[in-house]
């Protein structure tokens, strides 16, 4: 009931009739038509399309201004439809409450909103290097962080390099540390002095000195800083003012922006390290390009693409006053965006935010993104995607409610990929920020998105983050190759105003999380949840282990599955297994929370089978990985198999059915002592006339380490072995049976008195 409830307030059933309409029945006809080889001069009809987005948003802002009569729709032609500017969005552009507005892909055809610019021209240079001039950068008129060749993100020249066995430096010494600060008044370093440091690396007094850029990072962030001077005979640099550090959070969390000695850290953008392919390097004084092409590259047939619009190219931006309604994009890609650092440099926070405002109450923000909602209801982004992107991805901020974010592949992003919500007060916020409004940061679905390969620039980078919000959902998402955890949620920071809750996290698939950042998780929760409202269940998490880049020995949550922080309430943990972690369960303060059937695993993982059947049912639902992917998978039931009076005792039963490939799994957890007992369990959905043949694997659980008030057990051992002694058998005395047995007698299982998890792999075999 509650998964039915959070869905339909979530956004499940407000999408607009002509959006539904048009992906269940193909192509309908439309309002207007936006295609390549149209004109802006055009009506816009079928024959006589427009050629840009914008053009059309402006024919449907006329309809507005004159009040809508029914939903309108807006087909797009495939093709890529390049951008020099933000596509803005406001209330003068909003549907109505019973009318929607929608722009959508034509069916089977791939609309791309492109916000880069086309490089040619290349010359060969010396050695390996090849150069373009560009007199816009010459001119102070361009400038980028980003370079694409042939759809592969080039690297800005550095070192030591990105692929480097041992690629980090430290900072061996700072004239400023995180401990040089006064306890008593907790004041960070003044922003106007000039930083002196030393690295573990040599250096040299690079040419455009001022482009040169000292990336360090500390725990979960990072921060960038140009060069001032550097002294080549002393092997020392500075880093020049203005600094603008992060105010508080926590108390001291500004310190992680000092650039201390034995942080982490390497040298960017200078044409001496220029030194292996795929680096390049723009010199804003000459306006050449230049780059070092991969193996199988060619600059005359590969297209070069460079990003012209900053921060955002599409955005959704209403009012308190008045939001955009019933706004609807179908289908439509948002690829390179420019990420627009301050001339001073970057100070960032974990999950890729930064402080705005001035004390004493200042606020945080995630930065900007390729896509933005703010003061938006009932909107929706789905079935598109965004890539080769500088900053963040998508962000869903203030005043925004009813947002469906469903279907999408988001991937190459210089920073996070989806975040959502009120970050004032929630993960690592001030914590004197009011709450959130009562309206807002609410019924968000987050679903079937394809999100991978985040944080190349900000390594505070989340797949999602759910912010400070309430009767949300985040489900079926597929989240890999992130720099900091895979998904993340927040509560309410100060308990006494409870809006956090009612929120379902759940059957996401997370793996190699972590790449970058420490201090974090597959899946990351902190600070309180209403009540005890939000559930977490049916997550799979694995291979969210330490990696050459973990810089600081920090323990077990280096990188752990899941991560209780803030004191985590207010949440029910159920059927999540986490395998392959360097610890699965790691939590550092009280909670309130409730557990059931989670497998955390210390050391190896579980049989094979279960593993299958569970990463079906997590990750993307078939449609979607058919759709995102182009592969076709296994449908996997769930089935809870246990009585409420079972669940009293202390043990639970359910069946992972793969019911066309005729097999399944069927897990037993008994999280207490008790009395021996052998029972049958009915199975579901198989078939009556065939035959099953069965085998069963066991492993021992123990109590956890107590970091948490109310731990679950973990299961111990290196992996789950086949269990001996005699296993409980069908009527024949062998461990066959029909189908019919399984679902009208049941599965017999032995029931020990210890605490342990059964697992009981069936396959059919014939059909009798």
């Amino acid at each position: 009931m509650m998964r039915s409830s959070i869905a339909r307030r979530a956004g499940i059933l407000v999408l607009p009739l002509a959006l539904w309409l048009f992906s269940r029945h193909g192509a309908i006809a439309a309002d207007y038509y936006v295609a390549l080889n149209g004109d802006d001069a055009n009506p816009g009809t079928a024959t006589k399309p427009f050629v840009s987005l914008a053009r059309a948003r402006n024919a449907v802002r006329e309809k507005v201004a004159v009040g809508l009569d029914r939903n309108w729709l807006v087909l797009v032609r495939g093709g890529t439809y390049p951008q020099t500017r933000t596509l803005a969005f406001g209330p003068e552009d909003s549907g109505t409450e019973r009318y929607s507005i929608t722009y959508a892909a034509a069916p089977g055809e791939t609309v791309v909103l492109s916000g880069g610019r086309k490089i040619s021209g290349w010359k060969k240079g010396e050695g390996q290097l090849w150069t373009v001039e560009l007199p816009e950068v010459k001119a102070g008129q361009w400038h980028f962080r980003q370079l694409f060749v042939g759809g592969r993100r080039a690297t800005r020249a550095r070192t030591p390099n990105a692929d480097d066995q041992t690629p980090w430096w430290h900072i061996r010494t700072s004239s400023v540390a995180a401990v040089n600060y006064d306890p008593a008044t907790n004041v960070p370093p003044p922003e106007d002095v000039e930083i002196t440091v030393a690295l573990t690396g040599r250096v040299q007094a690079y040419r455009n000195l001022r482009d040169v850029e000292l990336v360090y990072i500390a725990n979960n962030n990072n921060s960038r800083k140009p060069l001032g001077w550097v002294d080549e005979k002393e092997q020392v640099l500075t880093l020049s003012p203005p600094h603008h550090w992060n105010p508080k959070a926590f108390g001291t969390e500004w310190i992680y922006n000092i650039p201390s000695k034995g942080v982490a850290c390497f040298l960017e953008n200078a044409l001496e390290l220029l030194d292996q392919p795929g680096e390049w390097y723009l010199d804003r004084q000459t306006g050449f390009l230049t780059y070092w092409p991969r193996k199988g590259e060619d600059l005359s047939r590969d297209e070069v693409m460079a990003p012209v619009v900053p921060r955002t190219l599409l955005a959704v931006m209403g009012t308190r006053e008045k939001p955009v309604t019933n706004l609807h994009f179908k289908g439509l890609h948002v690829n390179h965006i420019e990420w627009a650092v301050p001339s001073w440099g970057y100070l960032g926070m974990a999950v890729c935010t930064m402080a705005v405002g001035t004390d004493p109450e200042p606020g945080w923000r995630f930065v900007d993104a390729a896509v933005e909602f703010e003061h938006a209801r009932s909107c929706s982004f789905v079935e598109g995607g965004i890539a080769h992107v500088g900053s963040m991805a998508l962000c869903l901020r203030r005043g925004t409610a009813s947002i469906v974010i469903e279907g999408n592949e988001i991937f190459d992003s210089g920073g996070g990929g989806i975040g959502a919500g009120y970050m004032e007060n929630a993960a690592y916020g001030y914590v004197h920020a009011p709450p959130p409004e009562r309206d807002e940061c609410c019924e968000y679905r987050i679903a079937n998105n394809y999100v991978h390969d985040c944080g190349t620039d900000d390594f505070g980078a989340a797949g999602i983050l759910l912010a400070e919000c309430k009767d949300s959902v985040v489900a079926h998402n597929l989240i890999h190759d992130t720099a900091y955890f895979g998904i993340g949620f927040a509560g309410s920071q100060k308990a006494k105003v409870p809006f956090a809750g009612n929120n379902l996290i759940e059957n996401n698939e997370i793996y190699r999380a972590m790449k970058v950042t420490v201090d974090g998780a597959g899946l990351y929760a902190t600070f309180d949840q209403a009540g005890e409202s939000s559930r977490i269940r049916g997550n799979v998490i694995h291979d969210i282990s330490p990696n050459r880049f973990n810089h600081r020995a920090l323990g077990p949550y280096s990188a752990a599955g899941i991560y209780l922080d803030g004191g985590n309430s207010g949440c029910r943990y159920e059927r999540n297994i986490c395998w392959n972690t360097t610890s699965p369960l790691f939590g550092n303060g009280p909670g309130r929370n409730a557990w059931a059937e989670n497998i955390f695993v210390n050391s190896g993982s579980p049989p094979p089978e279960f593993v299958e059947a569970v990463r079906i049912c997590a990750g993307l639902e078939p449609a979607w990985r058919r759709s995102l992917m182009k592969t076709e998978s296994e449908v996997c039931d769930f089935h809870a198999l246990t009585s409420e009076a079972s669940v009293r005792d202390g043990w639970t039963a359910g069946e992972y059915n793969m019911s066309k490939a005729g097999r399944g799994v069927v897990q037993v957890f008994r999280r207490v002592e008790g009395q021996e007992v052998s029972l049958r369990l009915k199975l579901r959905d198989l078939d009556a006339a065939a035959q099953y043949k069965i085998k069963r694997f066991v492993g021992l659980l123990h109590e956890s380490s107590g970091n948490s008030q109310s731990d679950p057990p973990i299961l111990s051992g290196v992996e789950a072995l086949p269990s001996s002694g005699q296993e409980p058998s069908s009527p024949s005395g062998s461990l066959k049976f029909t189908g019919r047995e399984l679902m009208e007698q049941g599965l017999p299982v032995k029931l020990p008195a210890s605490p342990h998890v059964t697992w009981t792999v069936y396959q059919r075999i014939n059909t009798l």
